[in-house]
């Protein structure tokens, strides 16, 4: 889908949030790396190995780099598809299966963003943690879920749109 350029508040929103989105899950990505070496080091050089290394990697990095940059991908048409058969077909076909897809796909994301955000509100009031060696807090990580989730729903509306303006 073609995002025709951002022309409204709504789309400079979504644009922004999820670019700041997708900055954040490469950071997080990032600092997993960095971290993951450093325990590694520290295990195989020291063997003083960090403390809570996989617990941090679990519910913090892994989260923020799978669920933050959703939208991001979305606007730049990353996410993997398969066009065996939709190659084959003619625009006015593509565009009938395009737009009940993505009506489907929105639905889907914003039924997950409410669901995780209910979720996310119960983890926060119970002070969700996990505990290893020490006790880490992980009810922060329950919001990277639906935000991703409920940014990438507006993004693919916002592209449906698009398509239905005059270019």
């Amino acid at each position: 889908m073609s995002d025709g350029g951002a022309r409204g508040p709504v789309e400079r929103g979504a644009r922004a949030a999820a670019s700041a989105l997708d900055w954040l899950g490469g950071i997080a990505l990032v600092a997993m790396l960095v971290h993951v070496n450093a325990d590694v080091l520290g295990r195989y050089l020291f063997n003083a190995p960090l403390p809570m290394t996989t617990e941090v990697v679990s519910y913090y990095y892994m989260v923020a780099v799978v669920f933050l940059p959703l939208a991001a991908v979305e606007w730049r048409d990353g996410h993997i598809s398969v066009e065996l058969l939709t190659q084959l077909m003619g625009p006015r076909a593509r565009m009938a299966l395009l737009v009940p897809t993505a009506v489907i796909a929105a639905g889907y994301f914003a039924l997950l963003c409410w669901r995780t955000l209910l979720i996310a509100i119960d983890k926060y009031q119970v002070g969700e943690f996990v505990t290893g060696v020490m006790a880490l807090d992980i009810w922060p990580t329950r919001f990277m879920v639906p935000a991703g989730c409920g940014l990438i729903a507006l993004v693919i509306l916002l592209r449906l749109h698009a398509l239905s303006r005059p270019h």
